[in-house]
């Protein structure tokens, strides 16, 4: 690399024919060098290349020096590349050099550097370009609401990670003055975590109300509950945690348009996860997975979620299809085979769904959320017996799996086996003692066990903790358990739905109904 004197003397002279764009560098102006790109495609390469070999051949005095402004957006622009690239100490000095040059039109770029420090964990220096950049959107006439909130939530958070907890709370504070967002009262809830748990429960659950499948969310509450010694609401979180499918997301347009600078196949693939997975931008996720398909069109994953793309905006047949081409690469793909499924199972087509099924569950044997689809389609099918063996299978791994241990219950009930499924409701109940399903297979149970077992106590006393739409099917199993067949026909006659009237009015014990089919 030249030295930085060089540079200043290359650029401060006065050029020949260049009047118009004579002028004073500023010190600290550093040249950029060109960095080493091995790691990188040749399209990758080629774009970065031209940006810097463009102000290399300025620095070297080759080419003329073009007016202040429009070097310091050369600069940036070439910063903005790199940063995409991960090439940051590169961007670092171009953002640095444009910031110098043009500081009259440095917001962007304090912005830009922040984020980047924050990457590189210079928590300090990102503050102090937040700070900056705050400092030059307050003064504008109409400052952009979205740049100035994520430059609050972003203070607030590179705050918290320096502990400066009253400085945190302030900057979410204001982000959230501007515009409400679960992320920033998910970042409030981090900052009271420290001092005040209980406060730090209020701000989690108000980003829960506006994302309620946020995984992360979930998470903070589980340990802000096992703070404050609530092990149940803890459990509950944490199966929430595990069951989480988004994650909290900021809008901010500058990042997203760096993002946009970098066409990778793994850059397109990690922008269509983005859209799909957190945001829920469909037609964006279609988009960004159908450019990296052209480029890598025998990666299975790409296809794998350009369909769940199309799925979710209802788009069957394409989605299908897709489907279908992730398998023709890879047959054995457990994610392809179980969406398909489901949708044969829309379709009303179970052959076919149980046969995608059994064979994703053979690939993936370990993977719960598979085999559980798989078990919902043979209770459903009225198959509680072939579904025992997959149940063993998830609480063998999974003890306290709340599904699973719904799913045993039920299972080993309608196979007769009450002895059994008193065994996993006991434990059930015990982890989740509110579950209005759980009750309401606890009322059969405790109704309809051998005479040893038989608990009418329990049975009422879970009775009242069963739903309102399936209380009465669960009165009619203790009124006949308790011998009163003529009241559990008067019960049932209340149902638009008789499930049980046969069996009631000739003194026979009830058919359980799977809760779901309620």
């Amino acid at each position: 690399m030249r030295s930085a004197s060089r540079l200043i003397l290359l650029l401060s002279g006065v050029l020949a024919g260049c009047s118009s764009s004579s002028y004073e560098i500023p010190d600290g102006v550093r040249p950029v060098s060109q960095p080493a790109l091995n790691n990188l495609d040749s399209e990758a390469r080629e774009k970065i290349n031209a940006a810097c070999a463009a102000l290399i051949r300025i620095q070297d005095g080759q080419q003329d020096l073009p007016a202040r402004e429009q070097l310091a957006t050369q600069y940036a622009q070439a910063g903005q590349l790199l940063h995409a690239y991960e090439i940051l100490d590169e961007a670092a000095i171009c953002y640095n050099n444009a910031i110098l040059l043009d500081p009259q039109n440095t917001l962007q770029w304090h912005y830009l550097l922040a984020q980047l420090h924050r990457s590189t964990n210079n928590k300090t220096a990102a503050v102090e370009h937040l700070q900056k950049a705050l400092r030059i959107a307050s003064l504008r006439d109409k400052p952009s609401l979205e740049l100035l909130q994520a430059i609050h939530y972003y203070l607030g958070d590179t705050y918290l990670s320096l502990n400066q907890l009253e400085e945190s709370q302030r900057a979410f504070e204001k982000a959230l003055e501007l515009k409400d967002n679960p992320i920033i009262h998910w970042g409030l809830g981090k900052t009271a975590m420290v001092t005040d748990p209980s406060s730090a429960i209020e701000h989690f659950h108000s980003a829960l109300q506006m994302s309620p499948n946020a995984s992360s969310v979930h998470y903070s509450l589980m340990m802000a509950y096992n703070k404050v010694g609530n092990r149940r609401q803890a459990k509950i979180h944490e199966d929430a945690f595990h069951r989480g499918s988004l994650d909290l997301y900021l809008p901010d347009s500058l990042m997203e348009s760096v993002e946009a600078l970098k066409e990778t196949v793994a850059a397109l693939r990690a922008r269509g996860d983005t859209a799909l997975f957190t945001r829920g931008d469909y037609p964006t996720a279609i988009q960004l997975y159908t450019a990296a398909i052209k480029r890598a069109p025998e990666d299975p994953s790409l296809h794998l979620n350009l369909g769940l793309a199309r799925l979710r905006m209802g788009q069957v047949p394409a989605a299908k299809a897709h489907f279908n081409d992730t398998l023709a690469i890879n047959p054995n793909n457990s994610r392809a085979l179980t969406n398909l499924a489901l949708i044969a199972l829309a379709q009303e087509d179970r052959t076919t769904a149980s046969s995608l099924l059994k064979r994703a569950v053979e690939v993936e044997p370990n993977n719960h959320e598979i085999r559980q689809t798989f078990v919902t389609l043979l209770i459903q099918s009225e198959k509680p017996a072939e579904a025992l063996p997959h149940l063993h299978h998830i609480l063998e791994r999974s003890p306290a799996n709340q599904q699973a241990l719904t799913g045993m219950t039920y299972c080993l009930l309608a196979t007769g086996e009450i002895g059994k499924a008193l065994q996993y409701l006991n434990t059930a109940l015990t982890l989740f003692p509110e579950n209005r399903a759980l009750a309401y297979y606890g009322v059969y149970a405790c109704s309809w066990a051998d005479p040893q077992t038989q608990d009418l106590t329990r049975a009422e006393e879970l009775l009242e903790k069963t739903d309102a739409s399936i209380k009465i099917v669960a009165e009619g199993f203790l009124l006949a358990g308790q011998g009163k067949f003529e009241e559990a026909v008067a019960s049932e006659q209340r149902l638009e739905t008789r499930h049980n009237l046969a069996q009631y009015e000739k003194s026979m014990p009830p058919q359980l109904i799977h809760y779901d089919a309620l």
